[in-house]
C-alpha cells in the first residue's frame, strides 16, 4: 500500500514546463471527450419521454463537450509516460471542476435552473453531496431527473478511476492520477497494475448497482425510480426522485434494502473484493470496518431510542427510522426518512459529529474517514499514556500493524487542514447572515459530502434560499471535500507553481 503525503511529494518535484502543461491539457481534453458520452444516456431518456426541450439541452451540451474535447485531443496529443505527481494533482482537480461545469449546462439550457444554481446542483451531484436547490423535484422532466441522480453514480467511483480503467495510453502515469483521486490516506492496489485495480473496483460497483436496482424494482418501484435511487445510494449522494426523499415511498422494504446498501457503499471496496475472492477473514479482521460497523450500530440504537421517545411513532417505526438515519448520516448518503430536528438535542449533536467522521477509506463515502479518526484517537491516547510512562515504547497500532510516523504526519496534516477549512468557511457563511447552527453545519456537510445539516438545511429543507456568495463557497467546499482537500488546496499554493 502506498501512503499519500501530498504536500511533501508535490512540492519536491521538478518545475512546471511547457511539456507538463501540454500533458495536463491533453488529459483534460480526453477526460472531457470521454465524459461527454455520459450525456447521451439522459438524452435518450428524455427522447423516450418525448421531452423535446430537454433533448435539445443535452444535445447542445454534448456537442460543446465533445467538440472541445476532440479539439484539445488532437491539438495537445503527447506522450503520457512522464506524467508526474504534481501534474496528476492538476489533472484531477481541474477535470472535476471542468466536468461539474459542463454537467451543469443541461440544467441551464433546459430552463430548469440559473447558472449558479445549476453549478451548485451539478457539483453537489458529482461529489456525492446531495444538497439541492430544487424545491419541487417531482416536477422535473424525466431526462433532467435521471441526469441529476446519474451524476452521483459517475462521481461516486470517480471519473479518474473510470478513466484509468478504460484508457490504455496512460501507462505508468496512471498511478499519479490514482493517488491524487482515490479517497483515504491509503491506496489499496488489488492488482499490480493500476488499470487492473480500477477495473476491479468498477466491476464491483456495477455488480452492486445491478443487484440494488433489481431489489428496488421487485419492491414496487418504477424502473426509473429504482435506477435513480440506486445511483444515489451507491454514490452515497442522496438525490431522490421524491420531494420527501425516501420517506415519499412509504415502504419499509425499500428502507431496509437501502440501509444495507448504504452500509456496503461506505465500506472499503477492497474488502468487498476480499469477500468475493474467498477471503472473508480479511473483512472481519479489518479494524476500520469493525469500528465503523460498531459505531453505526451504537448510533442506530441511540437514534431509535430518540425517535421513540421524542415522537409518537411506534417502536418498530422508531427502530427503522433510527437505523436508517444512522446509516444515511454515517455513510454520508444523506437520504431523509425522519426529521431528526424533532428529536431531543442529543440526536442533533450526534448528527453534527457524524458530518465529520464519514465512512471507510476506499469507499464512495465522504468526510474525514473512519481510519483517520481512529489514528487520531489512538495517537491522542498514546500522548496521555506517555505522559504517565515517558520511557515507554508504545506506537499506536491499527490491528496488527504499527502506525508509521509518516502516516501520523499525513493524518494530522489532513485533519488540521480539514478543521481549519471548516472554521474559515463557517465564518464566511456567517457573514452572509446565516445563524450559527446553519453556517457551521452547512460547511461541515459540504466538506463531508453529506447533504443535510442543521437549522435551515435540515433533512427536509433545501439550499435555494442561501445567499449566492454562500452557494459559491459551499460549491468549492463540496469539490475540495470530494478530492480530500490537498488536491485542490495545492493548486492555490504559491510553492506549487514556484519555478
Amino acid at each position: 500500500m502506498a501512503l499519500l503525503s501530498p504536500i511533501g511529494d508535490a512540492l519536491s518535484i521538478r518545475p512546471i514546463t511547457l511539456d507538463a502543461l501540454r500533458r495536463v491539457a491533453f488529459l483534460l481534453a480526453t477526460m472531457l471527450l470521454g465524459s461527454s458520452a455520459a450525456l447521451l444516456v439522459p438524452l435518450a431518456i428524455a427522447a423516450g419521454y418525448g421531452e423535446t426541450a430537454v433533448v435539445k439541452a443535452f444535445a447542445v451540451t454534448f456537442f460543446i463537450a465533445a467538440g472541445a474535447g476532440a479539439g484539445g485531443y488532437f491539438l495537445f496529443r503527447t506522450d503520457l509516460s512522464r506524467l508526474t505527481r504534481r501534474e496528476g494533482f492538476a489533472v484531477v482537480a481541474l477535470s472535476w471542476g471542468l466536468v461539474c461545469l459542463i454537467g451543469s449546462l443541461p440544467f441551464v439550457f433546459a430552463g430548469t435552473l440559473s447558472p449558479l444554481n445549476a453549478w451548485f446542483e451539478c457539483t453537489s451531484g458529482f461529489t456525492g453531496t446531495g444538497s439541492s436547490v430544487i424545491a419541487d423535484i417531482e416536477a422535473l422532466p424525466h431526462g433532467i431527473l435521471f441526469w441529476r441522480s446519474f451524476t452521483h453514480w459517475l462521481g461516486g467511483m470517480g471519473f479518474v478511476v473510470l478513466y484509468i480503467a478504460l484508457y490504455p495510453l496512460l501507462g505508468i502515469g496512471a498511478m499519479q492520477l490514482y493517488r491524487a483521486e482515490a479517497p483515504g490516506p491509503e491506496k489499496d492496489r488489488l492488482r499490480p497494475r493500476i488499470r487492473s485495480t480500477a477495473r476491479i473496483l468498477w466491476i464491483i460497483y456495477l455488480s452492486l448497482s445491478i443487484v440494488l436496482t433489481i431489489l428496488l424494482f421487485v419492491g414496487g418501484m418504477g424502473l426509473l425510480d429504482a435506477v435513480c435511487q440506486m445511483f444515489a445510494t451507491l454514490g452515497t449522494g442522496g438525490f431522490s426522485t421524491r420531494n420527501d426523499s425516501i420517506a415519499g415511498f412509504h415502504s419499509a422494504y425499500v428502507d431496509w434494502v437501502l440501509i444495507v446498501f448504504m452500509w456496503l457503499a461506505s465500506t472499503n471496496f477492497s474488502l468487498h473484493w476480499a469477500v468475493i475472492t474467498g477471503k472473508p477473514g480479511r473483512l472481519l479482521r479489518n479494524p476500520e470496518w469493525r469500528f465503523y460497523t460498531a459505531l453505526m450500530a451504537v448510533v442506530a440504537a441511540l437514534f431509535a431510542a430518540l425517535a421513540w421517545t421524542s415522537t409518537d411513532v411506534s417502536f418498530g417505526t422508531a427502530v427503522r427510522e433510527g437505523v436508517f438515519t444512522a446509516a444515511a448520516t454515517a455513510s454520508t448518503t444523506g437520504f431523509a426518512l425522519a426529521d431528526y430536528e424533532l428529536w431531543a438535542p442529543l440526536g442533533q449533536y450526534v448528527v453534527f459529529l457524524l458530518l465529520f467522521v464519514g465512512g471507510c477509506a476506499g469507499s464512495t463515502a465522504g468526510a474525514m474517514k473512519v481510519i483517520r479518526v481512529q489514528i487520531f484517537a489512538k495517537q491522542a491516547w498514546r500522548g496521555l499514556f506517555r505522559t504517565v510512562h515517558p520511557t515507554a515504547v508504545a506506537p499506536p497500532r491499527l490491528g496488527e500493524r504499527a502506525v508509521t510516523t509518516e502516516m501520523l504526519r499525513s493524518v494530522f496534516s489532513f485533519i488540521g487542514l480539514y478543521l481549519l477549512t471548516w472554521a474559515l468557511f463557517s465564518a464566511g457563511m456567517s457573514l452572509t447572515g446565516m445563524d450559527f447552527a446553519t453556517a457551521t453545519s452547512s460547511v461541515a456537510s459540504a466538506l463531508g459530502n453529506v447533504g443535510p445539516g442543521l437549522g435551515g438545511i435540515g433533512p427536509f429543507d433545501n439550499f435555494a434560499w442561501i445567499h449566492p456568495a454562500g452557494k459559491a463557497m459551499l460549491t468549492f467546499c463540496m469539490l475540495a471535500g470530494r478530492l480530500e482537500l490537498f488536491t485542490v488546496v495545492l493548486l492555490f499554493s504559491p510553492a506549487y507553481w514556484r519555478r
